[in-house]
């Protein structure tokens, strides 16, 4: 197969003494556009396509190819010690909550059967650096201590070896998986923005520094690094998505729609090429997509999306604790749908098993199981079914998460009951606890502050619903539910020019949106420039066809939860 890997300045260096490391140039063919890695090393000539091919993978998240190409090195020459330290690494993808020192510990067992011996094979003092970086983050202790171990060492290293973007790219990956914030999360951004601005075709660089900013406060500064990344490493798939997480920071729906569509092919042609079962699917992806989608009102187009998830998946077994996200695809897929459309019907009956049962052996897996388990008892809240919500209410209460779900849940059960006066005491509360979560992409549940806009202004306190929405956009910037509800706080004080500056950012996400998606008429309407009686009469008529359908204007907006009128 023809390749012809854009490591454009792929680094062949001939053997070297501990004294000496030599660079040299070469260009290598290999298909796929990986970007452009430089690193230094003592391994022999005919090692270097295959370790530089790896490096850059690696650098994408790529694992499994990554991998694979270090192996190739180790074969071409197997006393070049830095291939085994670095497929070791592929086993640990902490970013995404995955790890198993296990198998690194055995790829490591290759080149030595102790830390020292592997450590005593390295040709070069830096060579030796990385090497105890990596043995450091395998040592036999606890996943806290294995971070902070490997964070230190390459922060070591790159400040030893300030020319060495490599050392750099790492540093800042690493300050990373040990959930760096504050001063690290500013030094993590700095060492990625440095490697991107040496070195604008490094994988690493612009990857690390999208991840690193991945904040609504923060996104700004990723934003160069997230327009050129899929053009960086175009072949891998990983990459075409990355991009989309400071798009969804900042609200640009139209590139996280076009980021997404490109990864779920390139995901899909990937799992064909290999002939793999729907479960490698990358679902990641395909929910990012559909939120996308949602927040452009093109609500077939996500709604498409279950189907299609269900299609890949037909027959396919997704008990493999390896296959998470697939296991929890379709239910992610349905809630995502009803909680931005209010149409509950498209989620499985209460208690209905759509999963196949599987014990969560990774934080990933442990995640998903929670967040499934909350949807499903919000599902039953949100059908009146206070019991079974109760019943499937996600257990334990130690996360910021579940303590705001503690709050949600019979929230949304005191509204069914009409006790509004209850509901709005624990959506406040819940909505103090929702400030200090950070959304890496879509919201794993419903948005507290949007609950509450819609509670208060149920309530007839417009002006504390604005609040409440402007609350919810600094969290999640230019979400289509909390503007259309900020909009119709802002006319119901009668604030007739800031609600038509905000039905124009809704009809600009709406551009393409579906002819029916509740709000777009009456977003459409104010910006005409209706008179302000004429405006109060057509949403009193739109209020009255809700009403018709046995919804009144508070209670229907607040249980669809995005404060969209239609079925539920």
């Amino acid at each position: 197969m023809r390749v012809v890997v854009s490591l454009l300045a792929l680094v062949v260096a001939q053997r070297a003494g501990a004294q000496h490391e030599a660079h040299r140039a070469a260009q290598q063919g290999t298909g796929t556009t990986l970007g452009t890695v430089v690193f230094p090393n003592s391994g022999s000539a005919a090692a270097q396509p295959a370790f530089l091919r790896g490096m850059a993978l690696l650098h994408s998240f790529t694992y499994d190819e990554a991998a694979e190409s270090f192996e190739e090195a180790e074969k071409i020459d197997p006393s070049f010690a830095l291939p085994y330290w670095f497929e070791a690494f592929t086993n640990s993808h902490l970013l995404w909550g995955e790890d198993d020192p296990a198998a690194a510990r055995r790829v490591l067992a290759k080149l030595g059967s102790t830390a020292a011996a592997r450590l005593a094979k390295a040709r070069t003092d830096r060579e030796r650096n990385y090497g105890a970086a990596i043995e450091a983050f395998y040592a036999e202790t606890t996943l806290a201590v294995r971070e902070r171990a490997f964070a230190d060492s390459m922060r070591h290293l790159a400040a030893r070896y300030p020319r060495d973007l490599e050392a750099a790219a790492f540093a800042s990956l690493a300050l990373q998986m040990a959930s760096a914030r504050g001063a690290e999360r500013e030094e993590a951004i700095t060492l990625a923005e440095r490697v991107f601005r040496e070195s604008p075709n490094h994988p690493g660089g612009a990857h690390y520094l999208i991840h690193a900013t991945d904040a609504p406060t923060l996104a700004t500064r990723g934003l160069a690094a997230a327009r050129a990344y899929a053009k960086i490493a175009a072949d891998a798939e990983h990459a075409l998505h990355m991009p989309s997480h400071i798009f969804v920071q900042l609200g640009l729906w139209d590139d996280a729609v076009a980021s997404n569509e490109r990864a779920w092919i390139a995901s899909r042609a990937w799992v064909k090429r290999r002939g793999l079962s729907g479960a490698e699917e990358d679902f990641h992806d395909l929910q990012w997509l559909q939120y996308a989608y949602l927040q452009q009102g093109r609500y077939a187009a996500a709604k498409a999306l279950i189907d299609t998830a269900r299609h890949v998946l037909a027959g396919v077994d997704v008990g493999d604790a390896s296959h998470v996200d697939a296991r929890y695809a379709i239910g992610t897929l349905s809630f995502q749908y009803a909680a931005e459309t209010g149409d509950w019907s498209v989620m499985p009956a209460v208690g209905a098993d759509t999963v196949a049962p599987a014990k969560p052996v990774s934080r990933r897996a442990q995640v998903f199981a929670l967040i499934d388990e909350y949807q499903r008892a919000m599902t039953a809240a949100m059908r009146g079914d206070s019991r079974a919500a109760a019943d499937s209410a996600p257990a334990g209460a130690g996360s910021l998460l579940s303590r705001l779900w503690a709050r949600e849940l019979p929230a949304v059960s005191a509204l069914k009951r009409g006790d509004r006066t209850r509901a709005i005491a624990l959506l406040r509360e819940g909505a103090a606890i929702e400030d200090s979560l950070a959304f890496y992409g879509p919201p794993p549940s419903l948005m507290a502050h949007e609950l509450l806009g819609s509670a208060l202004l149920d309530a007839g306190e417009p002006s504390e619903a604005v609040a409440a929405y402007e609350s919810s956009l600094k969290l999640t910037p230019n979400r289509s539910a909390a503007l259309l509800g900020l909009a119709r706080a802002r006319a119901a004080m009668a604030d007739s020019t800031g609600a038509t500056a905000i039905y124009k950012k809704l009809l600009t996400n709406w551009h393409a949106a579906d002819e029916g998606v509740p709000g777009r008429a009456e977003a459409q309407r104010w910006v005409l420039g209706m008179s302000p009686l004429l405006r109060e009469v057509m949403l009193r008529l739109d209020i009255g066809d809700g009403a018709r359908r046995g919804s009144s204007w508070g209670s229907e907006v607040f249980c669809r939860a995005v404060v969209m009128r239609g079925h539920q």
